[in-house]
């Protein structure tokens, strides 16, 4: 090719150029603007699981609430429902004063309902940090052991996951229009968990549960074991 054709198409080929960079500015500018997809597995977790539960005493053979009188009321939030709050002292069944006017001696074991909620975030689709709370005890008439644990969870697999942390919690007696606390001093201990998938969807999952969950008291240690079925939210 002839050094004149040459110089002749140099302003034809500076157009093309211009044209394509014209072009290109555009489509590089709206995917700039493109958000991002979130990473696998990151998100917040939500989970709800009820079942059969049971809460044990240890060292509470010779001891027993003795109920004193009332120190106000509860309104619940919603009815407008009211519950009377008494007063409580855990003592030995030997120095039970005898004016007492209500005393409940304190069981090996207890039969009754598990409850659990968590919540917390999701940063793999292997880990998560959650607040896991516990609750453990009967209808009516009943030692319920109120369990917070700060955990951390990893799935081994997609459909397995086991969790473990320290925990904190109170123990109350309910009865028939009243409620007696802070009669056991604030329980220190460790919340255990493991669970298995049983019908998973692409932004919740069923699962069937093993819990347990230990807190000392100042007079005696309570754990709530239970088998749950939950249903949890999470980004996978």
């Amino acid at each position: 090719m002839g050094t004149s054709k040459v110089a002749a198409m140099k302003p034809v080929i500076g157009s093309c150029l211009g044209v394509l960079l014209l072009a290109a500015v555009p489509s590089h500018a709206a995917d700039a603007t493109t958000s991002p997809k979130p990473r696998e597995g990151r998100g917040f977790v939500l989970g709800f699981g009820f079942g059969a539960a049971r809460v044990d005493f240890g060292g509470a053979e010779e001891l027993a609430l003795v109920i004193g009188g009332s120190t106000g009321t509860l309104t619940f939030p919603s009815g407008g429902g009211t519950i009377e709050v008494r007063r409580g002292q855990i003592v030995s069944r030997s120095l039970v004063p005898a004016d007492a006017a209500s005393v409940v001696p304190i069981p090996s074991s207890e039969n009754g309902l598990g409850i659990s909620f968590q919540a917390g975030w999701s940063f793999s689709p292997r880990f998560a940090a959650l607040l896991d709370f516990d609750i453990a005890g009967k209808l009516h008439d009943s030692f319920d052991n109120f369990i917070v644990g700060i955990v951390a969870r990893y799935s081994p697999t997609s459909r397995l996951w086991i969790e473990a942390g320290p925990a904190f919690g109170e123990l109350r007696y309910g009865s028939s229009g009243s409620v007696v606390h802070d009669f056991a001093g604030r329980g220190t201990g460790v919340l255990l968990g493991v669970g298995v998938a049983i019908v998973k969807r692409p932004v919740w999952y069923l699962d069937v549960q093993a819990r347990a969950g230990t807190l000392w008291y100042e007079q005696l240690r309570a754990t709530n074991i239970s088998a749950q079925l939950a249903i949890s939210r999470r980004r996978l």
